[in-house]
This record gives C-alpha cells, structure tokens and sequence, in this order.
C-alpha cells in the first residue's frame, strides 16, 4: 500500500528540527537523537488522537488457545499475531537510551558508562516500579496464567502463584472447568465478597457444589476464596491483570503496553532518577515527568484500541468479556453463541462462538494502529501538512529538557501548542461522524460494565 503522504522525508524532517533548534551541523543534539525525539512526537500525537486506524485480517482454525493477543508473544497461552498493526516493538533499552540523552548522558542503552550520578540498576528499578503501576491500572497485559491450576476438592481456597518471572496484579475473570467424564458442564463465576456469602450463602463453609462465585476481598493477600468447597477435581481458567518479571539489563526485557504509549513508562522512569538525593536530584523536572506520567496513564485508561469486528465479513459487536458473560451465558461453551469478537483487555480478544474443527473463521479488525515509524532517509513522514509543525513543536520541547532552566521552561509553549492542536483534531474527528462515541467510547467497554476502581480519584 502506497504511503498516503508523500510530501516530507524522513531526513528532511530531522533537517528541520535541527535547524529550530540552531544546531543544523548537529553538534549539541546527534542526528540519532533528533530522529527519536521526532519518533516520540509522532506517538504521542496518536495516543492523542488515534488517528492511525488499521484494517487488519486473519484465519482461524480450530484452536487449543481461545484468546488472541494484537500486542505481543509474551504469553504462551494466549495467540501471537506478529502482523497485528498494534504488535509491540519497543524494550527497555529504547526508553534508556532516550533518557540518557535527556541526561546528558552517553545513550548506551542496556548499559551504562555514563556519570556517578545514576546507574543501570536505577533505571532497571524505576523503569519495573512505574511498567507494573501501569500495567496494574491501564490492564495493558491481561491473559490466562495457567492451564493446570484449580481448587483441591474439598476446599474452597486456593493461594495464587508469584514468581520473579511474573506476578498475579488482580484477577479479572474465572471459570470453573469440571475434569473431563463428569457430566458436568464448565461455569463462569460470578464475584462476590465474603460478607455476600455469608448474607446469602452462611453455611458455604460446609457445602461441597460446584461454586457460583469468588471473592478476593475478605482472604488473604494472593488468596481466592470460593462460596463452596470444590466437590469435584477441576481447572480454573483465569483472566488475571499480569506483571511483567524482574528487568535485568543488559537483557531486553518488553515493555508490555502499546508502543505509542512508551513515553508514559519513559516519564515515569525519569521522575524517578531525577528525585534521587545529592548530585542528580532536580526536583523542577522530577516534577514535570511526574506530570507527564499520570496525564499518560489517563489517557491510557481511556484509548481506544479496537474500533470495528467483521466475521466471515459480516459486521459484529466487540462486547467486553463481562458484557458477554452477562448477556450470552456461558458464550465459550454454546455452539450457537452469538457471533462476536469479546474484548478481553488491550489488545485481548476471543472469537464467539468458539471456533470449532473444519470451520475456520476470517476475522478482520479495525484497529488502533501503531504510528508508522519511517526509516530510511527516503520515507515520508505520515502525517497530513498541518500537523507536521506541531510535530515539530513538541520534538524540539522534548529536545530542550536536557538544557533544564529557562531553557527549557522557555519551551512550555511549544508543548502546550502541541497539545492543543492535538484536542483540536480529536474535536474535528468527532464532529465528523454520527456514533464517533461508540466507535470511540470516553471508557473502556469493560470500565463501563465492571469498573475496578473510580480511576479519576485514584491517579
């Protein structure tokens, strides 16, 4: 497919910005280091405005892994698909790289021969603090995290595992899966707290039955807690909010989230660095990427990711998981659910009804792209003549973080003008479509049926 702009070079545009920044013969700021703070311009604009709609299309066959992942590999229950438009590109290494040239530091990435003032491990640290905060508020990384895990019969708790390698953030969706041979046919549990089973079901400490809910308020940490004691051996197939494992440069180690959203982690990294005592500590920046960080995880909260679904080519509806288990019960086990494409997460989705052997299913999606990153010197730059100068506005802001001072107060306006045109195009966007709110919902489908917490409040 033919590049819709076609009016400005990748190296024409990093030409320009060296010249606002009057530095054309690139001393002060590398010719590498314009090219990325350009790059994180152009994510940023789409993570405001969502600007980059993809059609993307795939077959199904019959498959052992229900749930489809348009992000990452990182799971192995769940499917990979590599030429998802959203596929995450980015690891730890890019966003040190892009903070060591904010610090005036030798942009190393993984590895440090930079000043006494930081080290690897702080970035290591601040980085794993601020991607599992992220990933714990925005549900960026949601999947199943065993397919060997269930309730000992005769009991009704169960600790969940933790590991350097992964930890359980908070549990989204369970189903009880009776041992084959049973007669016994699977169930979605509905959440509850231990006060509820003790109002509506006082002697589940003595029944043995299949549950009919689960409770993670009224246990301990870690804990699930069931309104029966299991009264056959099962499988639990869980949803759970997953953290990423210990980051442990120089191996690269994903980031989790959508690349476009990366300067979220990088800020929040950075606020850490720059609170540090003695020599590295500038509070007036610290402060600024703090800023930064929580404005990102709000607009995390709120992005779109999936817009439209087709199966087979006719239309259908994206509900999320609980509007699916609440309007067509138990949709993973009925043959003749209703066809559609139920949202797990960001970047988490099933086909209903299952696919079944001899009966693949085209599915198309129109999704949320990632930025389209140019290359090679040639490449144009997508985006439309009007919004390349605000582009350009907020790289050389972002150029003038590491001059500090007045410098780079100074260049607020910049930013703030970026910001602006960005509110006014998403205006503009919505303005020009009838259901630009459905297509685009102010909140996750899944917020909206089963909020987790008022996030508003909280962050």
């Amino acid at each position: 497919m033919a590049s819709p702009f076609q009016y400005a070079t990748w190296l024409q545009v990093r030409q320009e910005l060296s010249r606002r920044l009057n530095d054309v013969s690139q001393i002060c700021w590398t010719d590498a280091e314009v090219g990325l703070y350009v790059k994180e311009s152009l994510r940023f604009w789409n993570a405001l405005t969502q600007q980059w709609l993809a059609d993307w299309t795939t077959t199904y066959t019959n498959t052992a892994l229900p749930w489809q992942s348009t992000g990452n590999a990182i799971n192995a229950l769940v499917g990979a698909n590599p030429s998802s438009p959203r596929v995450q590109t980015l690891t730890d290494a890019d966003l040190y790289t892009m903070a060591q040239y904010h610090l005036l530091e030798p942009p190393t990435g993984a590895t440090w021969t930079g000043t006494s003032q930081f080290n690897i491990a702080d970035f290591a640290d601040a980085l794993e603090g601020h991607r599992d905060t992220v990933l714990q508020v925005a549900a960026c990384n949601i999947g199943p995290f065993s397919n060997s895990f269930g309730i000992t019969p005769g009991t009704n708790r169960v600790a969940l595992p933790d590991s350097t390698s992964k930890s359980i953030l908070d549990i989204r969706r369970i189903r009880f899966i009776p041992a084959t041979g049973l007669g016994i046919a699977p169930s979605t549990l509905y959440r509850e707290d231990g006060m509820a089973f003790e109002f509506f079901e006082n002697d589940y400490e003595q029944t043995t039955a299949v549950p009919f809910a689960w409770d993670v308020l009224a246990g301990p940490p870690q804990t699930l807690t069931f309104d029966a004691l299991a009264s056959v051996p099962n499988t639990l197939d869980i949803l759970a909010m997953l953290s990423g494992g210990n980051i442990t440069p120089p191996t690269p180690a994903p980031l989790l989230i959508p690349d476009d959203f990366a300067w979220v982690l990088k800020f929040g990294m950075m606020h850490d660095l720059l609170s540090k005592e003695s020599e590295s500590t500038d509070l007036e920046r610290a402060d600024y990427c703090e800023k930064r960080f929580q404005e990102g995880l709000r607009l995390m909260v709120e992005m779109p990711w999936l817009t439209q679904a087709r199966l087979n080519g006719v239309p259908c509806d994206t509900p999320s998981m609980s509007e699916a288990d609440d309007y067509d019960n138990e949709w993973q086990s009925n043959p003749n659910a209703q066809p559609q494409i139920v949202r797990g997460g960001i970047d988490l989705f099933a086909v209903s009804p299952t696919i079944t052997a001899g009966n693949p299913v085209a599915v198309s999606l129109t999704l949320v792209g990632n930025a389209p990153m140019p290359v090679a010197d040639g490449d144009f730059v997508q985006v439309s003549r009007d919004v390349l100068d605000a582009i350009l506005m907020e790289a050389q802001h972002l150029a003038q973080f590491k001059h500090c001072g007045k410098e780079f107060a100074d260049s607020m306006p910049l930013h703030k003008e970026f910001i602006q045109q960005a509110v006014n195009t998403s205006s503009r966007l919505r303005d020009s479509g009838i259901f630009a709110d459905v297509l685009r919902p102010p909140v996750s489908r899944q917020t909206q049926a089963d909020p987790r917490f008022a996030v508003e409040e909280k962050i």
